[in-house]
């Protein structure tokens, strides 16, 4: 399990919200230096934490199709419907399910017609049914840093110790900051306000 610090959550969450930010961008959001920023990313990428920078597009703007694919199968089909299913380059997200009434849902890109002949193009063996369902409107949420997740180990943004039991939060310029106690969040916050006034 890979413990990561405070600077490494605001690291991840800065780039969660737009992975072209640059380094000296996301120094001034940490309050550290670019050497900093760059060798903690470096660190991410090499414990697998960070796998790729991506893009999200908008597909509806493009005319292309999302849909839901929802296949029933038998438990002794699933891996192998799984398989099947992530070579093709309509598949955008694929999961196996604990509910027997739904073994994979897996979200969908494309054509239409691609994406309807997809049942056509796998293994039925021991597939109870397929369903295809169109996406109307897609509501995206945006993905989180989850910072009550045992993996994680807060640092206070003052003092830099260990954070334990219930952290107390903070926003500055719309951008949160945890502390171990009020008074490091209170030296905080003049160290902050100093740091704006003389930029």
């Amino acid at each position: 399990m890979v413990e990561l610090d405070n600077l490494d959550v605001k690291i991840l969450t800065q780039l969660q919200s737009d992975s072209r930010k640059s380094y000296q961008e996301i120094a001034r959001h940490c309050l550290t230096s670019v050497p900093t920023i760059k060798s903690r990313v470096d660190r991410l990428f090499e414990l697998g934490i960070i796998r790729k920078f991506t893009l999200e597009i908008d597909h509806s703007r493009l005319g292309i199709a999302e849909a839901v694919l929802i296949v029933n199968a038998k438990p002794i089909a699933v891996n192998r419907i799984a398989e099947e299913l992530l070579k093709f380059e309509e598949i955008k997200e694929l999961y196996i399910t604990s509910d027997s009434d739904a073994a994979i849902v897996s979200r969908v890109t494309g054509d239409m017609q691609h994406i309807l002949a997809i049942q056509d193009r796998i293994n039925l063996t021991d597939v109870n049914n397929i369903r295809v369902i169109p996406v109307k409107s897609p509501y995206r949420k945006d993905a989180t840093i989850p910072l009550a997740s045992s993996s994680i180990t807060l640092s206070c943004a003052y003092c830099d110790k260990k954070v334990t039991g219930d952290a107390v939060r903070k926003k500055f310029d719309d951008k949160d900051y945890f502390f171990c106690c009020t008074i490091c969040q209170g030296e905080f916050e003049k160290k902050y306000t100093r740091l704006l006034a003389n930029v």
